[in-house]
């Protein structure tokens, strides 16, 4: 079902960009809290762009946001033990993913860590790949019964189609059971435990945060009722063809600690499929949004784009090996990515003991915030930051640059697992739908970019379709 766009009367031009003006000067305290609670991204004033380092404070927390590659790198690689996520992550996050990857540390975060990767692996990309690649096909031959020049909300149908995706290739035909419900348990937990000034409160932020997870549980109640009903199945399942499903929801269910030879409990198994949900599709879908909004705005990289697919695929759907041939369709979600990283903050990292960071003394319990939204408009790595330019990731122009000036995906021991299964299925779905179709954005629509838990556009994304001519 389409989501019907706005009245026209709410609606004024599209700008040319969806990015938040940063204020010229810091804001207060007050004014600080309303904006990031409306769009966290657009509490970042002018210099936090050009600086190292900038420190914020927030009754009673000193924050730390470190833009400098090499300060990266000591955080999220080289001192990494001295800087664990913070407790207001896991007051936040804890509710719902549990003791995930995400959240989860040491022995327990390896071994799962460990169960997981073989479904995100070269192996598993490569016979997933037609899973992609037919779930995009089946939503373009949908979109051929649509009406001319209808706006559709495209935010939306990506996050269908990449959940689709992600239930049929990490829990089988299991995942249709459950996700719906999935979607809709993701979208409350978000919309509840977003934080507020209230949650930076000493004293007030952690009763607060209760009643928060109070709610969020109830939330959560059909999801955890489903999810455990198909764990219960699966570890009943004889060893037949659907008991030795090598899905990512079997390999959980029948993991066994190296050591002691336990098997994960089944709330384990919960907080990890609840993660992959969450995160598994919403960053793929998001990244696919920001780039045909970027792609509409820019014809000329478009036609680019429309070459290589003409020349390596021409009219049939791509595959697995067609990849690496299709260099271009990748720079452009990089670049889309830069611009509006679908993850655009990492977690926060709590200092629990005294230390240095770009010749700044960091006091033990400080925060340090690693924003990817900073980094990738920052103006002392990208020439022309807020220009799209799929060719900053050429391979010459990426040579002299820092690693670490660009982290859609995080990085270090804790970088996202699903990275590669990511670039892959947005390479997939942008190739199949730019062999078919122009995507314009509707007259009048705005757009802005919201970040929140992830970046979203605030008022969706309406934009109308229009077939390629051959």
């Amino acid at each position: 079902m389409q989501t019907p766009m706005p009245s026209i009367a709410t609606l004024h031009p599209a700008r040319s960009s969806a990015a938040p003006v940063p204020p010229p000067q810091p804001l207060s305290l007050f004014e600080y809290a309303r904006t990031v609670r409306r769009n966290f991204v657009a509490g970042f004033h002018a210099d936090v762009y050009e600086r190292d380092i900038v420190e914020l404070k927030l009754i009673g927390l000193r924050v730390f946001v470190v833009n400098d590659p090499a300060g990266v790198r000591h955080v999220l690689l080289e001192n990494i033990s001295n800087y664990p996520k913070s407790g207001m992550d896991r007051r936040i996050l804890g509710p719902g993913m549990g003791n995930g990857l995400f959240l989860s540390e040491g022995a327990i975060w390896r071994m799962h860590r460990r169960i997981m990767t073989p479904c995100f692996d070269q192996g598993a990309l490569r016979r997933h790949a037609p899973i992609m690649v037919d779930a995009a096909q089946r939503m373009l031959s949908e979109w051929q019964a649509l009406a001319p020049a209808v706006p559709l909300e495209i935010c939306d149908t990506m996050m269908t189609l990449t959940l689709s995706i992600i239930s049929q290739t990490m829990f089988s035909s299991d995942g249709d059971a459950i996700s719906e419900i999935a979607r809709e348990s993701s979208k409350g937990y978000q919309e509840t435990m977003m934080p507020g000034l209230a949650d930076f409160i000493p004293g007030v932020g952690g009763l607060w945060g209760l009643s928060k997870a109070v709610r969020a549980r109830r939330i959560l109640r059909r999801f955890d009722a489903a999810i455990h009903e198909l764990i219960a199945a699966r570890a009943a399942e004889s060893d037949t063809r659907e008991g030795t499903r090598n899905d990512l929801l079997q390999r959980l269910v029948r993991a066994r600690d190296e050591q002691t030879n336990t098997p994960m409990s089944a709330r384990e198994v919960r907080d990890e499929v609840f993660t992959i949900f969450m995160a598994g599709h919403e960053t793929t879908a998001l990244a696919l949004t920001w780039a045909w909004y970027l792609l509409a705005q820019h014809p000329e990289i478009e036609a680019e784009l429309h070459a290589e697919l003409d020349e390596n695929l021409g009219t049939r759907p791509p595959c697995h090996e067609d990849l690496q041939r299709l260099t271009y369709t990748r720079m452009v979600i990089e670049e889309a990515m830069r611009l509006y990283p679908p993850v655009h903050s990492l977690a926060w990292r709590e200092a629990l003991r005294e230390d240095e960071i770009c010749g700044i003394a960091i006091p033990r319990g400080s925060i340090i915030s690693i924003v990817p939204w900073v980094l990738h408009r920052h103006r002392r790595f990208w020439r022309d930051p807020e220009r799209f330019d799929p060719e900053r990731f050429a391979p010459e122009q990426s040579a002299g640059r820092d690693r670490l000036c660009y982290l859609p995906f995080g990085f270090g021991p804790r970088m996202c697992l699903g990275a590669a299964f990511a670039m892959t299925e947005a390479m997939f779905v942008l190739a199949s739908v730019a062999q078919r179709y122009s995507l314009r954005l509707a007259p009048q629509h705005p757009v802005e970019a919201q970040a929140l838990f992830t970046l979203r556009p605030r008022h969706g994304l309406y934009m109308t379709l229009h077939p390629r001519g051959r």
